[in-house]
């Protein structure tokens, strides 16, 4: 059938109205006249793929990747729109869960994190691969657990070698991540720099230049001053904990990862004034008396509910709330809200290009009655 395409949703789609019944569409931009292949009926809603365009959008380009077709790779969703557009529908789909979700109306729009050319490509310098049963690797289809074999991945940085890696076939896994192994990560921030062993067990920021921004933008939102109490939620191999550290503040990290908690205890090694606390955050805040500044970086799904209330009890005179989710984050910051901290600073960050992925940081302070 034949479509007018009118939103963007929040994973990505392209949002379609007729008849009272809603369309999420993937190939297709906000404006656009479509015919759609539906690919999933629904009982509010259908899912399915823009098979041809009628009336096309005058941000719609040729897509880098081959793969990026209907019934292709599942790994990125917006390889047919410049990368200006993408930046402004991403700007819109935070607007709209902040609108949706919270009740709070708010812009930020997403920034420019300078690749070559603004390419959108070979930026990830970690990447997640599924294998077939015949052994060769690639990523899902979408909404499926089918693998879509490939030759070489445009948004992969050129150090993972992946037209190597993707040359090879594989047997007795199902699953590859790279890098394989343990690897020293470098950044510089404000003209110091710094070093962190990463195992391959723990989270690291996907994008080459992740680490950089969101560590700059984390002291930026903070602004630590020294003998301060800091306490790093959800802390991974201690990015932010080290940079908080060395602006001579008195750490606290909570990871739930053994690996990951390992990894940050090397890494900052070189700071006595730092402790350690091993497993589930909302736990382990029973262990930490103060924080004069905090700083949260939770999975997709967000901070629960106990934890903001705990970190509220600490009085923070700033919480920096980093999320790769407006859903979650909206919620969060609506609990924030309630609780007595509002949103002083907020950014946001196209660290996931040809994608629908975000990555914001908020600033939240306590309001002053």
């Amino acid at each position: 059938m034949e479509l007018d395409v009118d939103g963007i949703a929040h994973g990505g789609e392209s949002v379609a109205r007729l008849d009272g019944w809603v369309f999420f569409i993937r190939h297709a931009i906000p404006g656009e006249r479509v015919l759609v292949q539906i690919s999933e009926i629904g009982k509010s809603f259908h899912r399915a793929d823009a098979v041809e365009i009628i009336d096309a959008s005058p941000d719609r380009i040729t897509p880098a990747c081959s793969y990026f077709h209907p019934g292709g790779c599942g790994g990125c969703d917006f390889h047919h729109i410049s990368m200006e557009r993408q930046r402004q529908l991403k700007t819109q789909i935070i607007s709209e869960q902040f609108q949706r979700v919270a009740k709070i109306e708010i812009a930020v729009p997403v920034r420019e994190v300078a690749l070559p050319e603004d390419s959108g490509v070979r930026y990830r310098g970690r990447l997640t691969l599924h294998v077939d049963k015949s052994g060769r690797a690639g990523f899902l289809k979408n909404r499926s657990h089918d693998v879509f074999p490939i030759s070489d991945c445009v948004v992969a940085s050129e150090k993972l070698e992946m037209e190597k890696v993707l040359a090879k076939r594989y047997s007795g896994v199902d699953q590859l991540t790279f890098p394989d192994d343990v690897r020293t990560e470098v950044i510089s921030i404000q003209g110091t720099v710094h070093h962190y062993r990463v195992s391959r067990e723990s989270f690291w920021q996907g994008h080459i230049r992740a680490a950089e921004v969101l560590g700059e933008a984390a002291l930026n939102s903070l602004q630590p001053r020294a003998g301060e109490y800091a306490l790093d939620l959800y802390g991974g191999v201690g990015l932010f904990a080290k940079l908080l550290a060395h602006a001579r503040a008195r750490v606290s990290i909570i990871e739930s990862s053994a690996t990951a908690i390992a990894d940050a205890k090397f890494n900052l090694r070189e700071f006595s004034d730092v402790s350690f606390y091993e497993g589930d955050v909302a736990k382990e805040m029973s262990n930490i008396e103060r924080a004069d500044i905090v700083l949260l970086d939770p999975p997709r799904s967000g901070a629960e509910l106990s934890v903001l209330e705990q970190v509220v009890r600490l009085a923070p005179r700033r919480i920096c709330y980093i999320s790769c989710d407006p859903a979650s984050l909206a919620r969060d910051s609506q609990r924030l809200a309630e609780r007595g901290y509002q949103i002083a600073e907020s950014a946001a960050y196209d660290l996931f290009p040809q994608t629908a992925h975000i990555e914001c940081v908020f600033t939240f302070e306590p309001v002053i009655s």
